[in-house]
């Protein structure tokens, strides 16, 4: 699952072209292989055309500008965790990019960004010690029903119930990355998108 961002009106570097997409169903794979290389390209030269990151990605991103930028009305909140559409106007994008600019520029991202990377390594510790839990519990079960490589959904009941314990002790920051390359991407993103939908 991803998030993928295109810009209402961005602007588009004199001379470039967006490539025309070619029929599936008749091109072959080296025009297919073109008709990609030829559309990054695209939008590498005009950043305000597209934005993409995966959910891992996404997530800590935008909570991030929602929580640091002060652009994003409380009703568009939910919105932008979710694939649902979400139109960001002209002047909330140029705003959203000015605010990131500057935190950009005055060090507060890279702050957050180690700040987050040892909250991360935290959890990875944490999660390695959980993860010697579940492999203990996978050993009980198989001790206990005579089976190997049992799923956890058919576990007896009372290792079902640990093994749902066990989930709950995982922390999931570990997997949601944070960087202040992909901060200073989406700022230029924002101030050449003319505002952008978020799908």
């Amino acid at each position: 699952m991803g998030f993928d961002l295109y810009g209402i009106n961005p602007k588009i570097k004199e001379g470039t072209v967006k490539p025309t997409r070619p029929d599936w169903t008749n091109c072959s794979e080296a025009e297919r292989d073109e008709y990609f290389e030829e559309l990054s390209k695209f939008e590498n030269e005009n950043k305000g055309y597209y934005f993409r990151n995966n959910v891992w990605w996404w997530r800590p991103l935008a909570t991030y500008v929602i929580n640091h930028s002060l652009c994003i009305e409380k009703k568009d909140i939910d919105g932008w965790h979710h694939n649902d559409g979400l139109e960001v106007n002209q002047k909330t994008a140029e705003q959203i990019a000015k605010q990131l600019y500057h935190l950009l520029n005055t060090g507060a991202v890279k702050k957050y960004e180690d700040e987050y990377n040892q909250i991360r390594k935290n959890a990875e510790k944490h999660n390695e010690k959980v993860i010697k839990k579940f492999k203990e519990l996978e050993k009980q079960v198989e001790i206990a029903t005579g089976k190997k490589d049992v799923a956890p959904a058919d576990y007896p009941d009372r290792f079902k119930k640990e093994w749902d314990k066990l989930w709950e002790e995982k922390d999931f920051r570990e997997n949601y990355p944070f960087a202040e390359s992909n901060v200073r991407e989406f700022a230029d993103f924002c101030k050449d998108s003319g505002g952008f939908t978020i799908c």
